[in-house]
């Protein structure tokens, strides 16, 4: 993959690679109607964390979530930085009920893995929003949209869950 689609923090996918597969994804979807669902998820308090322990400890928690994360998914599902500490995982021939059960496990698998930086152990929580191409979300634009106001609630409802907005 060319390096301009690849970010540099975390060697995972960046936005631009991302909207790319998304297009790509979507376009199938409408071909063969086989279901696609979009995770978007960012870290819970994450400049508490840079302000609290420092940028390199900020980084280096972006860099085990893209890892652990990277450990969950399937090859032909996509995990990509969205941008700053925000990610997306595009997740094709997977439908809805699926796509939440997979987010439940990147939750749990965040929020129990022990984030060690220097003398610190740190707890790290995610908060997610799923959506899925659906009637009301047939472009790649409005999937995103979706996941993204499913993330918004999540964070408005306490974050570390999960939420599907309508």
């Amino acid at each position: 993959m060319a390096l301009n689609m690849i970010d540099a923090l975390t060697g995972i996918n960046n936005r631009r690679s991302l909207e790319a597969h998304l297009k790509q994804e979507v376009d199938r979807h409408k071909r063969y109607n086989h279901p696609l669902s979009l995770i978007m998820f960012d870290i819970d308090h994450f400049k508490a964390i840079n302000d609290t322990y420092g940028h390199q400890c900020g980084d280096y928690i972006l860099q085990k979530i893209a890892e652990i994360i990277t450990g969950s998914i399937r090859s032909e599902d996509i995990l990509a930085r969205y941008g700053g500490e925000e990610f997306c995982c595009l997740l094709p021939e997977t439908p809805m009920e699926a796509a939440k059960v997979l987010a439940e496990r990147f939750r749990t698998k965040i929020a129990d893995h022990g984030f060690e930086f220097g003398s610190s152990r740190i707890r790290v929580t995610i908060s997610l929003g799923i959506s899925a191409m659906t009637v009301k979300a047939l472009t790649p634009d409005l999937l995103l949209k979706k996941a993204d106001d499913g993330l918004y609630m999540a964070k408005n409802r306490g974050r570390n869950r999960i939420e599907v907005a309508d």
